[in-house]
This record gives C-alpha cells, structure tokens and sequence, in this order.
C-alpha cells in the first residue's frame, strides 16, 4: 500500500515568514493521508479505468466509536450549520463524476462501492510515580510521600473514505484499493469547510483516480 500525505492548512503558505508552525496553527490544520493498493494501480494496469459506475450510501456516514454504540450519523446527530453528512457525501460524489464515473443504486451493477466512515477514538490513562526520597536526600522509604500521578488522554476523530473493488471481488472477497484518511475533526476551527476542502485535496493527490 503506497500513501501520500498533505496537510490543509488554515493559513496561506506563502503570508508569513515562520518556517515552523505553533502548536495552536497545527491543532486548526487537517491532515490528508491517501493509500492506494499497488498492485490494483500501477502504470501497467489501472483498474479504475476499467470502473464506470459505483454505489454511495447517499444520507448517512459510518461511525466507529470506542466510546460509543452508534453505527451510523444523520445530519440531526451533528447538528452543524449548513450540514455536514450531504455536503461530504455529495462532494465525493461530485469528485467522483467529474473523474467520469457514474452513481447508481445497490441493485444497479455498481463496479465499486464507497464507504465514508468517522473513526472516533478516545484514549485516557495515568502513569503513578511514587518518589523515593526525603527533602534532604535520604533515599527509600516511599510510602512517606503521596505518589505523583500523571494523566494522559488522546481524543483523535478521523473520516475515512475507502473504494471497494466490487467489479474484481473473488466470492464474498473484497479488496479496499484507495483509502483517504482526514483528520483531526476534533480539534479544526471550521469542522464543515475544511473538511470539504480535505476532500478536494484527496482527489487531487490520487490522480490514478480516474475513467480514461
């Protein structure tokens, strides 16, 4: 699996002088991460210019949450304004059809699918010290003083977009040959215009993407 990475950044590139992001700057940016199966694309044999048509899950995305049972998203769970589910779904399609590609239903023969997942993963653990030393340099003797406790969390939310070979699966066997990952949704300032500006930049990046 090959992959290519871009960040999408809230500032113009070219508008300051520094060479290194803040921390701050880094937490509004959106990270494009794309895979693509080698062997299902190469300069000898593409197999996305054998595609015509897919199938995309048109009002609801995926959702896969450690901290949560949900299995799926409608526009009323996110209540954000302008929408949030339609507008993605729709720019991956729109991305799609002007690659030359047609959307159809379950039932329409479609050559590849596509999923669109949130991937919501919340982690939270405490590392416990307990020092072994008096003020005055006396080592041992560590229940005299209260352990020192060290919390750590992580709260990362990535979309994930994958291309489902349906055309070239064996039986029930289907191989994933493209995956964007997209992300952080947490922490961006503008959750709906970035990430479709992240999906744009997907596309862009996964040239091989294409009819003819």
């Amino acid at each position: 699996m090959k992959s290519k990475v871009l960040i999408i950044s809230a500032l113009v590139v070219l508008a300051g002088c520094d060479l290194q992001p803040q921390s701050g700057e880094l937490a509004r940016d959106m990270v494009v991460q794309t895979q693509y199966d080698q062997q299902s694309v190469s300069g000898i044999s593409n197999v996305f210019t054998d595609y015509s048509t897919y199938v995309l899950r048109q009002d609801t995305i995926g959702f896969v949450s450690n901290r949560n049972s949900r299995t799926y998203l409608i526009e009323s769970d996110l209540n954000i304004a302008n929408g949030y589910v339609k507008p993605v779904v729709n720019l991956v399609g729109s991305n799609l059809a002007a690659r030359g590609y047609q959307r159809v239903e379950d039932d329409g023969d479609p050559d590849f699918a596509v999923n669109i997942v949130i991937l919501d993963n919340f982690s939270f653990f405490q590392t416990i010290q307990y020092p072994g030393f008096y003020p005055g340099g006396y080592y041992g003797f560590y229940g005299y003083y209260f352990p020192i406790v060290t919390t750590y969390y992580s709260n990362y939310t990535t979309l994930v977009i994958e291309i489902v070979d349906i055309k070239n699966a064996t039986g029930n066997q289907y191989k994933v040959i493209w995956k964007a990952f997209i992300g952080d949704l947490n922490n961006t300032f503008d959750l709906r215009g970035k990430t479709l500006e992240a999906i744009d930049q997907a596309f862009v990046q996964s040239p091989y993407i294409q009819k003819n």
